[in-house]
């Protein structure tokens, strides 16, 4: 950890102690072999290396952790149609060892035994677990009771899982770089249930609940490339209209009984309305699922909230950013409790928010407003937060640049949502992609005339000599999928005209010309370059007239039925004359 980080870290701790509340964070990291096309490392729990693999991870975490250290087999979980539980280790700490600078001493004679319940954990003690689950290994962090001690075991879980050979990325043959598979939801809590500040502050969660839906950067900027109603963690807003309605009648109710609030009250009246399409309450954005739920004994009633629109960060730094960032909104939230209505985004929360430039600027907005409550960042876990992933293709041309950035999608569910409730994985059409256009000019110039397959796409302006537009199209055409007969429009073709010249671009989803990879991108530089090659630029003549005609590649303005505030359909467009 860098000097400028550690020191924002601390800050952060300072800033969260000084608000009075107890805010412990947790996390759920997952792991992938990027190297491997077998099925436990792309789509299903269990099988080939896998508990090898999670073994090795534990036992490379142990010598990490403090004091001494007893790993065991534990019973795992079983799911509905699986014949057996799955497989799953643990690891036992005193908790007041964490932070010493000797070695953990390791008892490893539990992982050959046969497997126990998990033991009871009171808040003296620490316990971690390394579970299965499609595609990736989970590690079930033990929660910290500060952010220094959180960024500290999640470098340590990050380096045992390099030693085990497990990558919290997966590059694909055409380069593309994607999160493991599995997440990285965040919880927050306390050392006890009845400490929660979810408790103690009961207006929190009800004010975290409106920030999140006035700020949809709290919901994608940071999410996995799933999102929608058939996520892992979709919005209130993004399920059945009528439940989002009542959710805005429950939280004014819950702001009229102000700290009168008990805990018994906050579950039953969230727990209904925070659910997704099909009411399961375990995916949901927010879930509350062991904030105070009498159904699942001990393990709902522990004050906890889970945040699962989180996809898995690329190294722990990230996720300490994240963590920082929510452990700061609910003791803004307590501290001045949030009481703004409920926004109804309608079309603009998949129009206006798919976009990454849009959400980075609502982010900024977030965290101005969290240094007005004395929680600001700090410039490093800022950084961390807002940096862009790198552009599909940046080019300049004579003081201009057009920059082109992959966007979030939102992906339907094929099929219907209670019949796949039962599977291991659900089933979407995820042939649809968004892009995002960004023309930078000196300010009041003309950013030209950008097209997509014929069509001109119309640029909105969003801040000085900045414009930008969403294009929206089909990367392939899939089997199960919507639509059949709709063409993949790859390569996707643009124009960008500037005064007499243009300039084409071809973006390809496969090799330019045809032919097959050897094989999975090596490292990063490797999938880079794929990236990269899959770009082609040429000059060409700028069209004129600047009309359509017998000949023309140019079919004129895109109709309004295509057309939304800044996205542009073209699978709603025909082709190019």
């Amino acid at each position: 950890m860098s000097s400028a980080f550690d020191g924002d870290v601390l800050a952060h701790d300072a800033a969260v102690a000084a608000s009075g509340l107890e805010i412990w964070v947790g996390a759920e990291p997952t792991f992938t072999r990027r190297d491997s096309q077998e099925p436990p490392w792309l789509s299903v729990a269990e099988g080939g290396d896998k508990e090898e693999r999670a073994e090795a991870l534990l036992r490379a975490l142990a010598p990490r952790l403090a004091g001494t250290v007893r790993l065991c087999r534990v019973v795992g979980r079983h799911y509905p149609g699986e014949e057996a539980p799955r497989f799953a280790f643990g690891a036992l700490w005193d908790r007041g060892a964490c932070g010493r600078g000797e070695p953990a001493e390791v008892d490893c004679a539990g992982l050959s035994a046969p497997a126990v319940p998990a033991p009871a954990v009171g808040p003296d003690s620490a316990w971690l677990t390394v579970t299965p689950d499609p595609a990736v290994v989970e590690v079930n962090m033990a929660p910290a009771a500060s952010l220094a001690e959180f960024h500290r075991s999640g470098r340590a879980v990050w380096e045992a899982a390099a030693e085990a050979g497990l990558s919290p990325v997966r590059y694909r043959y055409d380069g593309q770089v994607s999160e493991s598979g599995g997440g990285g939801q965040i919880t927050l809590g306390a050392s006890t249930a009845e400490g929660s500040p979810f408790f103690s502050s009961p207006w929190l969660l009800p004010g975290l609940l409106r920030l999140f839906n006035r700020h949809p950067s709290l919901s994608y900027l940071f999410s996995p490339e799933c999102v929608g109603s058939a996520s892992q963690g979709p919005r209130p807003d993004e399920g059945v209209r009528e439940r989002f309605e009542e959710l805005g009648v429950c939280l004014d109710r819950l702001a009229a009984h102000g700290a009168a609030v008990t805990p018994e009250e906050l579950w039953t009246s969230l727990a209904p309305l925070l659910v997704d399409g099909s009411g399961n309450s375990h995916r949901a954005e927010l879930n509350v699922e062991k904030l105070w739920n009498p159904f699942l004994g001990d393990r709902g009633r522990m004050g906890v909230v889970e945040f699962r629109a989180l996809g898995m960060p690329v190294s722990h730094e990230g996720m300490t950013a994240r963590a920082a960032l929510l452990r700061a909104l609910a003791a803004r939230a307590a501290a001045d409790p949030v009481t703004l209505p409920l926004v109804d985004w309608g079309a603009a929360l998949h129009d206006r928010f798919a976009l990454p430039s849009v959400l980075l600027d609502d982010l900024r907005e977030v965290l101005d407003d969290l240094s007005r409550h004395g929680l600001g960042l700090g410039p490093s876990l800022a950084a961390e937060l807002s940096r862009p992933a790198p552009p599909v293709a940046r080019i300049e041309r004579g003081g201009a640049t057009l920059t082109l950035s992959r966007a979030r999608e939102f992906w339907p569910l094929f099929g219907d949502v209670a019949s796949q409730e039962t599977s291991g994985s659900r089933l979407v059409d995820s042939s649809g992609a968004r892009l995002e256009a960004i023309v930078e000019v000196p300010a009041d110039g003309d950013p030209g005339r950008l097209t997509a397959m014929g069509w001109e796409v119309p640029l909105t302006q969003s801040g000085p000599g900045r414009h930008v537009a969403g294009i929206r199209y089909r990367a392939f055409v899939p089997n199960p999928g919507f639509h059949p007969g709709l063409p993949a429009s790859d390569p996707l073709l643009l124009r960008w005209e500037t005064g007499a010249t243009a300039l084409a671009i071809e973006l390809h989803g496969w090799i330019p010309g045809g032919g097959v990879y050897g094989g999975l991108p090596g490292d990063a530089e490797e999938a880079a370059r794929r990236r990269s090659e899959r770009v082609v630029v040429r000059e060409e003549e700028a069209l004129s007239p600047r009309e359509p005609g017998p000949g023309s590649t140019f079919n004129g303005p895109v109709p309004p039925h295509a057309h939304w505030a800044f996205t542009v359909d073209l699978r709603r467009l025909p082709p190019a004359c």
